[in-house]
């Protein structure tokens, strides 16, 4: 039986009490605990760019846990890059 990848959880920068309790409850758990470390939002201009090649915005709204208890919950099966952005689930599934 192959081993699941640990599951990610991310602690908003600052909640030190969070991330206490949740290191010491998820001690025997599979789970990646880390920071995040974004000090500031990366949309910072309010200009338009000249043309736009995205066909929409990707970012989704947090997790109620994000601004209710601090920490979101990353998807194992994504790549992450948990350090700088967590990824945040849309609530759609694949069909």
């Amino acid at each position: 039986m192959s081993q699941k990848k640990p599951v990610g959880i991310v602690v908003r920068r600052g909640a030190l009490r969070r991330f206490d309790v949740l290191t010491r409850k998820t001690a025997d758990l599979p789970v990646e605990l880390s920071w995040d470390r974004r000090t500031t939002d990366r949309r910072k201009t309010s200009s338009e760019p000249s043309v736009e090649l995205r066909s929409g915005d990707r970012r989704k709204a947090p997790p109620y846990t994000w601004e209710v208890a601090d920490f979101v919950v990353v998807d194992s099966a994504e790549e992450q890059d948990t350090a700088t952005t967590p990824s945040v689930p849309d609530g759609r599934t694949s069909d």
